[in-house]
């Protein structure tokens, strides 16, 4: 398992409180280390902070792709690509995307790739709702609710009320056991 360096966890904390500045000045001390797996750290938390924004930090996404771009020369994994996929479909460039999620995939799919590919389908152009609720529906069923959610929203969009009012029940019956089987995970979006 990767160790994480601790000032990549305090940027984290600090995202998550609001202090955006202070981690941009962290990842930027991490990008400038000699080591390899600290400069990887910065540029995945400099990727956060652009594509989040907040603290006096405009967000910024092609400063975003840029980090995350950066960060996979130096770890082409899963996570980078997925991170590349999820600003570009911000940015609007769906190619892009679509063959940074392939890119992902042939590392590793997980629900949350999954839920990237239901969101490409949902907004690429022309969408494909058939599609989007199929990568739905499989995240959902590998337990996160953004997928019960986006397969509702995307069915009621595309007129099968009937297949949304399902799927809500269904999140409703089962989402106690799924929050109680794998906790915070089923909140994980793309």
């Amino acid at each position: 398992m990767k160790r994480v360096h601790p000032d990549f966890r305090r940027a984290m904390q600090l995202l998550e409180d609001g202090r955006t500045r202070e981690a941009a000045g962290l990842a930027d001390a991490l990008i400038e280390s000699n080591s390899e797996r600290e400069r990887l750290d910065g540029y995945m938390c400099r990727g956060m902070v652009f594509e989040d924004g907040g603290d006096g930090i405009e967000i910024d996404l092609k400063k975003s792709l840029d980090s995350y771009r950066r960060a996979s020369l130096i770890a082409p994994g899963s996570i980078t690509f997925m991170s590349m996929a999820r600003v570009s479909l911000g940015l609007g460039d769906y190619s892009e995307a679509y063959k940074f999620l392939q890119l992902s995939r042939s590392y590793e799919v997980t629900p949350e790739l999954l839920l990237g590919f239901a969101l490409y389908f949902e907004l690429s152009y022309p969408a494909d709702p058939e599609k989007a609720m199929d990568y739905y529906f499989k995240a959902a069923m590998k337990g996160r609710f953004a997928g019960f959610f986006g397969y509702s929203r995307v069915a009621r969009a595309s007129g099968r009320r009937l297949k949304a009012f399902l799927m809500d029940c269904l999140r409703l019956l089962t989402g106690p056991f799924i929050a109680l089987a794998i906790g915070a995970r089923a909140r994980y979006q793309f």
